[in-house]
């Protein structure tokens, strides 16, 4: 066993000499939005560094959870890591900022262009994950934000005592709260089975993603509110990024950029295929989607985030810079609303 140990360090030595690898890690699995972003990242690597760089990906629960994979990101133990922003809470507070219902608004083409383009999230929001060795590198949507449930859900009181699955952050949780429900945080891996035993009533995911998941299944109504998109994240280690050479640093840009479309042209395929997907396996599924009086109604309840948003950020800080971080994760919200608005106009 010790001379087939030493073989494998051997062969392990050679290879390395050969290729370098960088690891990339996403919380979500094969053929999901995440998968097609990594896979197109790791094919231009390869191609603009004529196969001296290969990208190992790494499923959901292969090095761990959501939280887990961003603090091997952090630490440097792998060199990119993507999640949901919804998960990034505790890390970098400010993210939340695209998290809050009814902010970037689910027009898909606007939402792209916010995303992948927006001053203040890639000069004001990416200076905060500097702070815990992060460095953004990119955000995208991934659909429409559509709740599953057992009964349909129109208003704040119907969300009553129902336990409705959410991330790990505070906006998250507090947005359920908000809108009348129980909110219950949850990595994905644990959702269909909870919705199976009933001691979750519902959740909330892209289309695409619970036909993936198989959450269907076990949900007999599907509402679209026209709340928000699941926004994912891309960063890679900040220390690992910034002693890169030069055209290594090149390479990782062009990857992201063709990634981005990669990623953008396959969800806006995958969420209305797996749709079709969803009602012809389950015909008797009831779709909502709300009126305009009736997200308007939603759209209220979730100005009263915005404070909750500022009191996050706020506290997340020690008690001498509270006042400062308040002002700026206001400064970020506003210009992100901005952002949207005048996106929305040019269309």
């Amino acid at each position: 066993m010790k001379q087939f140990g030493i073989m494998l360090l051997s062969l392990g030595m050679i290879f390395s000499a050969q290729a370098e690898t960088w690891k990339f890690a996403s919380e979500e699995d094969k053929t999901d939005v995440q998968d097609i972003y990594a896979q197109k990242f790791a094919e231009v690597i390869k191609k603009e560094s004529d196969g001296d760089i290969r990208v190992r990906i790494y499923y959901y629960g292969q090095l761990g959870t959501e939280n887990d994979i961003v603090e091997l990101a952090a630490k440097g133990t792998i060199q990119f890591v993507s999640v949901g922003s919804g998960h990034l809470g505790s890390y970098v507070p400010e993210v939340q900022a695209v998290s809050l219902p009814y902010v970037l608004g689910t027009d898909e083409v606007v939402t792209h262009k916010v995303l992948t383009g927006s001053p203040t999230i890639y000069e004001n929001l990416a200076a905060k994950f500097e702070n815990v060795n992060l460095k953004l590198l990119s955000m995208m949507s991934e659909g429409e934000m559509v709740w599953g449930a057992n009964k349909a859900i129109r208003t704040p009181e119907d969300f009553a005592d129902q336990k409705i699955r959410t991330f790990t952050s505070t906006i998250p949780v507090e947005t359920y709260k908000t809108f009348g429900a129980t909110p219950t945080p949850l990595s994905w891996g644990e959702v269909y089975g909870s919705l199976q035993l009933k001691t979750i009533d519902g959740m909330v995911n892209p289309i695409y993603f619970i036909y993936n998941a198989k959450w269907h299944e076990v949900q007999d109504y599907l509402m679209f509110p026209g709340q928000q998109p699941y926004v994912s994240t891309v960063s890679t280690n900040s220390k690992w990024f910034s002693e890169l050479a030069p055209e290594k640093q090149a390479m990782v840009r062009k990857a992201i950029k063709e990634a981005d479309k990669a990623a953008y042209d396959y969800q806006l395929r995958i969420n209305q295929e797996n749709l079709d997907k969803i009602m012809a396996e389950r015909p008797n599924m009831q779709v909502v989607k709300l009126n305009e009086e009736e997200r308007e109604r939603f759209k209220q309840l979730s100005k009263n985030l915005h404070e909750t948003y500022f009191d996050v950020v706020a506290n997340a800080y020690p008690a001498e810079e509270q006042a400062a971080a308040r002002k700026e994760a206001k400064a970020i919200l506003e210009s992100l609303i901005q952002e949207v608005k005048v996106a929305a106009s040019q269309q």
